[in-house]
């Protein structure tokens, strides 16, 4: 079968199963918004650094049996490999005041939990320097074979998995005719000063792996369903490279609609599209101080509530 015959068939039947599952959980009655917050370590980790942070977390709310331990208060928390934390809220709509002032809270609270038991001190911060040959924390072949292939494919791959920290916002699609502007705004966002990424991260993005990073191929591209938009963003995971094989997905072993998932939870790019949940990503944002982040979520709220 020929390279364009491939991708154009895969195309078709992975486009086709993203209509169908979105068909089967949209509409929704309630727009919902989420977050993952994460913070760098104040000094180079280990994986027995980690692990004793894991079994801090643990103390107070639930191991899963992947990496990360769930709160009572509906938080996740996980874990990147270079010992970053990053806390991933529940869904919240749009004015719960009272529900994100807890969330931040618990996020401090837990760091100062960390910094006074087990010494380690997690920061607000973008980007450690120094940090491209520190220890890879995470042991899974997810990572193990990210961590190889960013070895060859730039020069600051290491770099943007051990030594930098963003925030990644989501907003839940509701029905498909909305799916094409949230889209299109969420780009716009990707540049605007306030959510857009600093120098210093973009320069380590763009130097990462051109299959998976960067701003999406259709950001500036004029489409009108979003079947479309689907197809586009389809194509584009059929031809990042899949971990472990060092080939495009189009020519890897696994083939079916649900290792192509999985391969695009490997892509980064600064719009994502999550059929997990129905939600688009704004992944640009640096890590920043917890006290400035309020008004960040409040100004992204506004900018996608009401999107007609």
């Amino acid at each position: 079968m020929g390279t364009g015959k491939a991708i154009y068939d895969l195309a078709e039947t992975f486009t086709r199963g993203f209509l169908d599952v979105m068909s089967e959980v949209l509409p929704k009655t309630e727009r919902t918004y989420g977050f993952e917050f994460e913070f760098l370590p104040h000094r180079i980790m280990d994986a027995s650094d980690l692990t004793a942070v894991e079994d801090l977390f643990a103390q107070y709310g639930q191991r899963l049996d992947k990496n990360g331990v769930r709160f009572e208060n509906g938080t996740l928390v996980d874990f990147e490999p270079g010992g970053q934390i990053e806390y991933c809220s529940p869904p919240l709509l749009a004015h719960e005041e009272a529900a994100i002032d807890e969330l931040l809270a618990f996020m401090v609270d837990m760091n100062a939990r960390v910094k006074d038991q087990v010494g380690i001190e997690y920061l607000a911060v973008p980007y450690f320097p120094g940090r491209k040959d520190a220890p890879l924390c995470l042991s899974s072949d997810r990572y193990v074979n990210l961590h190889r292939r960013l070895a060859k494919s730039g020069t600051r791959g290491h770099e943007m998995m051990k030594a930098t920290a963003g925030i990644h916002l989501h907003v839940a699609i509701c029905n498909m005719p909305e799916l094409l502007p949230l889209f299109y705004r969420l780009c716009e966002l990707s540049q605007d000063e306030t959510f857009g990424m600093s120098a210093v991260r973009r320069d380590i993005w763009s130097q990462t792996d051109d299959t998976r990073c960067g701003r999406p191929p259709c950001c500036a591209e004029p489409m009108d369903e979003p079947a479309v938009l689907i197809d586009r963003l389809v194509r584009f995971g059929l031809q990042a490279v899949v971990l472990g094989e060092e080939v495009p997905f189009f020519r890897c072993s696994d083939q079916s609609f649900e290792a192509f998932l999985d391969h695009l939870t490997t892509i980064f790019t600064d719009v994502r599209f999550n059929l997990k949940g129905t939600t688009l990503e704004l992944r640009t944002p640096d890590s920043m101080a917890v006290e400035s982040f309020k008004p960040v979520w409040q100004r992204f709220i506004e900018k996608t509530e009401n999107i007609f």
